[in-house]
């Protein structure tokens, strides 16, 4: 069983969570542009990005935490993918980044996001 020190286990929790919200941000930017409420869409993004840099800067400090899990390590550096799927993202026709959302932008972060959770669940649940 894999066991984490206090400080690890606090880093890992934080992390997951601010995946789960993310996800549910990305539910709100979803319906957002099914209603073309286009303003909302785009803040919720502008947030969206903000946590997109902050796991890109936690994956280079948890890397060093858990440098001796090739998993884990693997799946930081597969976050680089959904960067580059994030940056197709341009606020200008509302269908266009309807479908980039719905089939670009929102499953790359899924899958990702899935499978740094599979990578983390030693840790986190008993």
């Amino acid at each position: 069983m894999n066991t984490l020190t206090e400080e690890k286990f606090l880093l890992v929790n934080q992390y997951i969570g601010l995946l789960d919200i993310i996800d549910e941000a990305f539910g709100h930017i979803l319906v957002s542009l099914e209603r073309k409420n286009h303003h909302d869409a785009e803040q919720l993004w502008e947030d969206v990005t903000m946590a997109f840099m902050q796991i890109h800067e936690s994956n280079k400090v948890l890397a060093d935490h858990f440098a001796d899990q090739p998993g884990v390590i693997q799946q930081f550096s597969q976050f680089d993918f959904v960067l580059e799927k994030a940056h197709l993202v341009q606020f200008t026709d509302d269908r266009f980044l309807e479908i980039l959302m719905k089939e670009k932008i929102y499953p790359a972060f899924l899958g990702w996001s899935g499978q740094i959770n599979q990578q983390f669940r030693p840790y986190y649940i008993n």
